[in-house]
C-alpha cells in the first residue's frame, strides 16, 4: 500500500472529473452526439478516469467496493482499445449517470487519505 500514489491517482480522478461534470451541465445530449469535439474532450477525461482507478492500491480499492472499479476501468479499456465501437449513448449515461455517483466516494476516499482539508 503507499498512500502518497493513492492520494496522486485520486487526484487525478477528481480532475477528470470536475471537466466530465462541466461539460455534461453545459451540454445536452443531442449536442453531444453532434460535437466531435465534445465527444473526444468527454472521452478522454474518463480514460484519465479509469487510468488513474486502474493505478489505485488493491488496499484501498478493496476497502471500498462501494465503487464499480470493474467499470470505472473498464469504459477506459474499451474506449482505447475498442474506439471505433464505442457507444456514445453509453459514454454519455455514463457521465452524466454514473460519475456524479463515483465522484462523493472518490473525494471522499481522497479526504480519508489526506484528512479534512
Amino acid at each position: 500500500m503507499n498512500p502518497l500514489a493513492d492520494e496522486v491517482f485520486l487526484r487525478h480522478m477528481v480532475d477528470a472529473i470536475e471537466p466530465i461534470m462541466e461539460f455534461t451541465a453545459a451540454h445536452s445530449p443531442e449536442a453531444f452526439a453532434r460535437e466531435w469535439v465534445l465527444q473526444n474532450a468527454l472521452l478522454h477525461e474518463l480514460q484519465i478516469l479509469g487510468e488513474a482507478a486502474g493505478r489505485l492500491s488493491r488496499d484501498l480499492t478493496d476497502r471500498h467496493p462501494e465503487v464499480p472499479w470493474a467499470d470505472v476501468t473498464g469504459l477506459r479499456h474499451k474506449v482505447v482499445h475498442d474506439y471505433f465501437v464505442v457507444d456514445l449513448q453509453v459514454v454519455w449515461d455514463t457521465a452524466t449517470l454514473d460519475v456524479p455517483v463515483v465522484r462523493p466516494q472518490i473525494e471522499g476516499m481522497l479526504r480519508e487519505i489526506t484528512g479534512p482539508s
